[in-house]
């Protein structure tokens, strides 16, 4: 007879005529087809057979099934069946282990001291499944309250109580996908044959070893909380030792150094090599994958771009499975010989990685698991990073800036972030969480923050890097390291470019460039991150900043000759080219001033270089976009230009997707915005979002933040 299968609803699915499914709802398989499962919830009120979509679902043990339904809130189980690590710990455990539970509010440290079910009913109304709690005997109270020589019995808690295990060390079993995988359709698992060199598979399970020796409360109690207990061997040589085997979960190193995920499909010795490797079907797509087939000989079948062929002894079992506590030091899996060779040769070279040049641009970052992995709410400074140090030399000056204080927290910038990214591509998140926790901050470590407070934290206050932007008001000059646009709405422009909002700003303000800025980094005016001043604003590609320059000449706005005065109220005036900033020689400004409408505006002088020759053609100051942050309901993402080409745009998304526990970073090549710039930068463009490409439409109505470089400078400062 074919054992029952279980599964837990994720996504809630409405019945038509009924109500709806909630997420959280565990219920057992009686039919299957191509995309649904016919199946009966328990404790679901509905007597009919339920038909559910394989969406909206996923596929659970027995034992979990039992462990879910004593916890009676949903929201917890869904919580409990996302933190793998915490439940497959929880889903071992036996008498005499050692727990902490929520026991009245507070964190309580206690020995398991019973398995207790219950029997739980379906939506046929029959007896389907036994529910599994937990008798814990609370170790502060041990000698008082809960004593079995007073008859009383110990308190039950159900799995959601349950906050951290600290089991004595035992042989671990290799996890089947078959078990923890959900609502994936199973493929053709390759077959062995009878070839001598290939290895057997393992059909039997594992033994489950008998209780440990009881331990006493007291000595288990250290401090309030949970004192580690070892007995036996280590939790590292139990890894090493467990069997992988078609079907296992296991985890491996990609090329670029991530760490991917997959189920184990085929054993054997391929042809033309001599040792044993395994064929892997991996959870999610990646570039330059295969489909099963190495050397034009098929050896299993999977989608393309999920299947890969490592050596055998490269291979782990997946750690998101393994039941260890979150609290205890993660296991010391032997390192891959292939991940220590790449890591030895990446050590040997002490010099710093260029950044990314075009040629190589989407052969090394195209494609999931590429770029900067997000993790706790990082989206602002994966992206920030990604932005600034992927292709642009702007700040890499901070990379060797001399710091003695904050020397760690530069090489972990340098090498661990910058370095990584620009030489495979990929920075995993414990190399972001690195800096995070450097930062001096602890939000800075699960918290959501901005782009600017970042940089500034970064800047400022950690590597205390010279100011990015000198800028002078009233007579002073002000440092800062980015700069905000502040400005009055005006309905007359719509649809303004970051170069008339920069322009009108400064000048409203009274505000000039002490110096060209190398980098130059520009918020867009908003009210909070959901309120925006403008729907769209389009990028200028090109920066002139000539006009916006403190004692530095500049063009006469009619007739090109170098300019002694400036006027702000003719910068709204229709009849002179609105937006475009006013400055005149001493004629053309008495000639536009005679004006009656304009005999009132107040022309300011503009402070020039000495004995500045009249005849000589002024030179304009540009700065080139080489980056946009962009916001949408608090997630951050960005635009990188990746070369001098006109398409030469990337997208990238450091949580494009979600694989169990870990966010997937993604680059997709977008030179539909370099096409749609293009148009822009000859002249007025009439924006209909309905018709606009999706990148476009993104980077048109979410810009937050555009950087901009002067080539010229990067290096020297």
């Amino acid at each position: 007879m074919m054992e029952k299968r279980f599964l837990i609803i994720t996504r809630t699915q409405t019945k038509s005529g009924r109500k709806s499914i909630d997420k959280g709802t565990v219920g057992c398989v009686e039919k299957e087809t191509e995309d649904e499962f016919i199946g009966t919830l328990i404790n679901y009120s509905a007597k009919q057979g339920c038909s559910l979509k394989k969406d909206n679902l996923q596929l659970i043990s027995r034992h979990e099934a039992q462990l879910l339904i004593f916890t009676d809130n949903l929201a917890k189980r869904l919580e409990l069946l996302h933190n793998r690590k915490l439940f497959s710990a929880i889903s071992a455990l036996q008498e005499n282990d050692l727990v902490v539970v929520r026991h009245n509010n507070v964190e309580t440290p206690g020995v398991v001291k019973r398995l207790v079910e219950k029997w739980k009913k379906g939506s046929n109304g029959l007896d389907v499944l036994k529910s599994m709690a937990f008798e814990v005997e609370l170790l502060q109270e041990a000698e008082h309250r809960y004593s079995q020589s007073r008859g009383l019995a110990y308190p039950v808690f159900n799995a959601g109580e349950i906050l951290q295990v600290s089991s004595v060390d035992r042989p671990n079993p290799t996890f089947k996908a078959d078990e923890h995988k959900g609502a994936q359709k199973q493929r053709d698992i390759g077959q062995q044959n009878s070839d001598s060199n290939a290895v057997p598979q393992r059909r039997q399970a594992p033994e489950r070893p008998g209780p440990p020796a009881a331990l006493s409360p007291t000595a288990a109690v250290e401090n309030g909380g949970l004192k580690r207990v070892v007995s036996g061997g280590s939790l590292g040589s139990a890894l090493q030792t467990a069997p992988l085997e078609l079907g296992s979960l296991t985890e491996l190193q990609a090329s670029n150094g991530a760490t991917v995920h997959g189920v184990v499909r085929w054993i054997g010795v391929p042809e033309g090599k001599s040792e044993h490797w395994a064929g892997v079907e991996l959870d999610y797509e990646l570039k330059d994958c295969l489909d099963g087939q190495l050397g034009g000989q098929r050896y299993f079948n999977c989608d393309r771009n999920k299947g890969m062929f490592v050596k055998l002894r490269d291979l782990r079992p997946d750690s998101r499975f393994l039941p260890a506590p979150s609290y205890m030091e993660p296991p010391c899996y032997p390192e891959p010989q292939a991940a220590a060779e790449r890591r030895f040769e990446a050590d040997s070279r002490n010099e710093d990685a260029p950044p990314i040049p075009e040629s190589s641009a989407l052969q090394l970052l195209e494609g999931r698991m590429k770029g900067i992995q997000g993790h706790y709410n990082s989206c602002y400074l994966d992206s920030a990073l990604f932005s600034l140090f992927s292709f642009s030399p702007a700040l890499d000056s901070v990379l060797h800036c001399p710091v003695v204080s904050e020397e760690l927290i530069q090489s972990v910038l340098r090498r661990d972030i910058v370095n990584r990214l620009r030489r495979q591509g990929f920075v995993p998140a414990e190399n972001v969480m690195k800096l995070r926790q450097l930062l001096g901050c602890d939000s800075f470590t699960f918290e959501e923050k901005d782009p600017e407070e970042f940089l500034s934290v970064l800047l400022h206050q950690v590597l205390s890097v010279d100011p990015l932007l000198k800028i002078r008001s009233n007579e002073k000059t002000q440092d800062c390291y980015s700069y905000q646009i502040i400005l009055e709405r005006e309905e007359a422009v719509s649809v303004p470019s970051v170069q008339l909002l920069l322009e009108r700003s400064f000048l409203s303000c009274d505000l000039k460039f002490e110096e060209i800025p190398s980098c130059l980094i520009i918020q867009m005016p908003r009210f909070g991150k959901k309120f925006k001043m403008f729907p769209k604003i389009i990028p200028s590609t090109e920066l002139d900043i000539t006009d916006l320059l403190y004692n530095t000449p500049r063009e006469c706005f009619l007739c090109g000759a170098v300019a002694e005065l400036e006027c702000y109220q003719c910068l709204r005036d229709p009849r002179l080219m609105p937006g475009m900033i006013k400055q005149f020689c001493r004629p053309c400004d008495k000639q536009v001033h005679s004006h009656r409408q304009r005999q009132d505006h107040q022309p300011r002088e503009i402070s020039l270089p000495r004995d500045f020759p009249a005849s000589i053609p002024v030179p304009r100051q540009k700065m080139e976009l080489f980056a946009v942050l962009c916001i949408e309901t608090s997630h951050y993402v960005s635009f990188v230009k990746y070369g001098q080409g006109r398409n030469s745009w990337l997208f990238f998304d450091s949580m494009a997707d979600r694989s169990g526990d870990e966010n997937i970073p993604e680059i997709k090549a977008c030179p539909q915005v370099g096409e749609f710039l293009s148009q822009s930068e000859e002249g007025p463009v009439q924006v209909e979002l309905e018709c606009t490409d999706v990148f476009v439409k993104r980077l048109l109505c979410d810009s937050y933040m555009f950087m901009y470089q002067c080539p010229a400078l990067c290096l020297y400062r």
